[in-house]
Formats: structure tokens, C-alpha cells, sequence
């Protein structure tokens, strides 16, 4: 479904007046009666736009959710990445206490866990980091004393060696698990007032995008064939043939506009 409001509700009428029509043709040529065939097409096919569309919102309901948590997790991150460093190391002493005991001793951070000493090592100015940069990371603190390094950073190259030394291991804290094991999990979340969410307005060009999506064009050509057959069979064919071209039309349009925007 689109963000945009006005391309739902043109969707959801174009489906449901497809469903109706596609209902009435068959009864009708079952049915002489028009009148009957009306109510009976208008009842079974609010029955199937009902369900449908109720499945369809309650996907939709699940993908908003993991946009607004996402959302939410980028925002927190953010907003830790800019911390000066001693908010950065106060905010997970906060966090890691919740857990074990914890010391904070010339601007390095350690806690006990399971028997294992872990030192906390922030990497957040790294987008995503490779093998070279963790060997310059821990190059800063290999004489101390720990048996787990627990490494804070946005994403993590998957080819990485984490197994660098033999009695020692790495703990990766990227920014999902951060957010999902320690800021949501402890309700401690860093100060994010500060940060800005540009909001997209809506322009008629981003409509008409939406509305023509290459994806669309199937739908719009089979629901356009559809009325177009079903004008042969029912009565007042104009309408159909009119709403079917259109349709038609449509899937047409779906399929040029990138092939125009990619000649441009």
C-alpha cells in the first residue's frame, strides 16, 4: 500500500468496483432480473471487499509498526552518535548496571558478565566496520586485562574476523541490537530532542508516481480486460467498456512512464 492517502483510496475503489462488476456480470447472466442481480452483486461483493481488505490492513497495520519501531531505532541512534563521549559512556553505565556491576576508569568502561571481564569499545563514527578498523580499535587496548570486547557500532562487514585472538572474544553491538537488548529492553534511551525528522510533503508529482508504479500495470490491465469482456454480456455496455479502457489506459501508462523518465 502507498503512503500517500488519496492513491489508497483510488486503489481500494478501483478493486472494489472491479469485484462488484465482476460479481454482476456473472449473475446476471444468470439472473434477468436487474434489480435482484444489483442487491445480490452489491451484497456478496461487500462481503469480499470486507475480508480483503481486512487481511490487507492488518499487514498494513504490522508493516507501520516495524516502520515506527525502525524509525524509532534509527532516531536513537542518531542521537547517540552525536553524544559527546562522556554522555555516551554515562548512558551505558546506566544501561550495563541493570546487568552487572560496572566501572567507568579513565574513560573506559568494563563490567563483569558470566565470569568475563567485557571492556566496552564505542566505534559509532564508523559506518560499518571491516577488519582493519577493528584491529586499529582494539590495537588502543590489547595490554588490558578482559576476555570479551564488546564493540558499539552501527553495522559490521559481514567477511569481518572476529576470532583475532585465541583467548579472547568480540562481542559486535550493532545499532539493532543495541536498540532491541539494552535502549528498549531497559527503558533508557538516549536524549533524541535535539534530533530533526524531515517530514515529506505531499506533491502531485509523487502521486501521480505512485498511481502509475511500474507494479500496478497487471492490475490495472487485468481488471481493465475484465470490464472490457463483461461489457459483452451485461447491460448499459458503455459503462464498462468506458471503465475497462481506462483501465487499460492505465496499465499502458504504468509501463512507458519509466522508459519516458529514462529517456529524459
Amino acid at each position: 500500500m502507498s503512503k500517500f492517502k488519496i492513491v489508497n483510496l483510488l486503489d481500494k475503489i478501483f478493486i472494489s468496483v472491479s469485484i462488484f462488476l465482476i460479481i454482476y456480470a456473472w449473475l446476471n447472466f444468470y439472473i434477468r432480473d436487474l434489480w435482484t442481480t444489483f442487491i445480490l452483486s452489491l451484497i456478496f461483493s461487500s462481503a469480499i471487499i470486507f475480508v480483503l481488505f481486512y487481511f490487507l490492513n492488518k499487514k498494513q497495520e504490522k508493516v507501520k509498526l516495524n516502520k515506527k519501531n525502525t524509525e524509532r531505532m534509527n532516531k536513537s541512534f542518531l542521537a547517540f552518535r552525536l553524544s559527546p563521549r562522556k554522555e555516551k559512556l554515562n548512558l551505558l553505565y546506566q544501561i550495563f548496571s541493570k546487568e552487572s556491576e560496572v566501572k567507568l576508569n579513565d574513560g573506559i568502561l568494563s563490567y563483569m558478565k558470566d565470569n568475563k571481564k567485557h571492556i566496552v569499545l564505542i566505534a559509532t563514527h564508523i559506518d560499518r566496520i571491516n577488519e582493519n578498523e577493528l584491529i586499529n580499535l582494539i590495537d588502543g587496548i590489547i595490554n588490558l586485562d578482559f576476555d570479551v570486547i564488546d564493540v558499539i557500532c552501527q553495522d559490521v562487514n559481514q567477511n569481518i574476523n572476529s576470532n583475532i585472538f585465541i583467548d579472547k572474544s568480540i562481542l559486535f553491538l550493532t545499532k539493532e541490537k543495541l536498540y532491541t537488548d539494552y535502549f528498549s529492553k531497559y527503558s533508557i534511551f538516549p536524549n533524541d530532542s535535539n534530533i530533526n525528522v524531515n517530514i515529506t510533503k505531499l506533491k502531485f508529482k509523487d502521486i501521480l508516481n505512485n498511481f502509475f508504479m511500474p507494479e500496478k500495470a497487471k492490475s490495472y490491465f487485468f481488471c481493465g480486460l475484465i470490464l472490457i469482456f463483461s461489457s459483452i454480456i451485461l447491460p448499459y455496455h458503455i459503462y464498462y467498456i468506458l471503465f475497462g479502457s481506462a483501465l487499460l489506459i492505465f496499465s499502458i501508462v504504468c509501463k512507458l512512464l519509466p522508459k519516458i523518465k529514462k529517456n529524459k
